[in-house]
């Protein structure tokens, strides 16, 4: 894990209210994913959190390169990034679990904007906003 900045950035794509109790909500949203006709790096961002983790969020999955109704700005600023060797559904949801787990990572955290990069060499880095 290591310290980064980020500049702005836009994303475009589908978008859900939700949070991490309702994962048939995340999944639905993904499995339309393919009906966005998504171009590059495709970004899942999390945003408008009501408190933490453990509230509700906005999540819209997109990338930078295409027509979407739905957008969100990534926010510029300092950001953990975990890196995840493969963006599996599988190994993300361990990343995340490792991060909710985690009360240093936890006090370090806005809650502002964080999102998964997922690269197309098949890796992912998680950005989680920092204070």
């Amino acid at each position: 894990m290591n310290e980064v900045n980020f500049a702005e950035m836009t994303i475009q794509g589908g978008k859900i209210r939700t949070d991490n109790q309702h994962v048939e909500e995340i999944v639905s949203l993904w499995m339309k994913v393919p009906q966005l006709n998504l171009v590059g790096e495709v970004y899942a961002v999390y945003y408008n959190y009501e408190s933490d983790h453990t509230g509700k969020y906005d999540l819209l999955i997109g990338s930078t390169n295409n027509t979407c109704e739905e957008t969100v700005q990534l926010l510029p600023g300092k950001y953990l990034v975990v890196d995840v060797e493969k963006g599996t559904p599988e190994l993300i949801g361990a990343a995340w679990q490792t991060i909710w787990s985690n009360q240093e990572i936890y006090e370090q955290r806005a809650f502002t904007t964080d999102f998964e990069r997922y690269l197309e060499d098949g890796s992912a880095k998680i950005y989680l906003a920092i204070k």
